[in-house]
């Protein structure tokens, strides 16, 4: 467990020293990398971004120009509850983990969604994401590991920096279908869509 503080602090820090501009045309990257990988599927989980985070928002708006119903992750009040999806819409409100959340619409559960943008802290090559420390993503996808058809992609959005040789993991820790840079695309396993 420790390990894994220590690996998330050193990571954030590497995250937190790429310039404004740098991230702006990171943004960009992923964006239009990320509209062609994403052309088939019609309903897609994003994310809104926190901190030093890779900012999802410039490919979530070229999907909504393509007719894509895009989402974000709503978390439940109670603690140990998986994450449910509203449509992409303002008005937006603090949710209990001061992520800005859609206030109304009718939910997406996540086996519905074709794809889900998944934000990383740490990845490797192979799909295993260290993510923030709080299982959310692992608990709201268990379903995908489980089975070996059917259910969303999940891609993983990160900056090149953000790669590891080898993402610690546990049992519980969902593998994504790929992860997308601002510089390339890593597939770690086949992608359904």
């Amino acid at each position: 467990m420790h390990e894994k503080h220590g690996l998330r602090r050193g990571l954030r820090a590497r995250r937190a020293a790429i310039g404004p501009l740098a991230r702006v045309a990171s943004a960009r990257s992923v964006a239009r990398h990320g509209a062609q990988l994403l052309r088939r599927a019609r309903h897609v989980g994003a994310y809104w971004p926190i901190g030093a985070e890779l900012d999802p928002r410039p490919l979530a708006r070229a999907l909504m120009r393509t007719r894509h119903i895009l989402y974000l992750p709503v978390v439940a009040r109670r603690p140990g509850r998986p994450l449910s999806f509203l449509p992409w819409r303002p008005p937006f409100t603090p949710g209990p983990l001061h992520i800005p959340e859609p206030r109304w619409g009718r939910r997406a559960c996540a086996r519905r969604l074709d794809a889900v943008l998944v934000p990383v802290v740490g990845f490797d090559a192979r799909g295993w994401r260290l993510g923030q420390g709080g299982g959310y993503y692992d608990r709201t996808f268990g379903f995908v590991a489980r089975k070996t058809r059917g259910g969303p992609l999940l891609i993983g959005v990160a900056y090149e920096c953000q790669r590891l040789v080898s993402a610690p993991r546990e049992g519980h820790d969902v593998r994504l279908h790929a992860v997308l840079t601002e510089r390339r695309l890593y597939r770690a396993r086949p992608m359904m869509a």
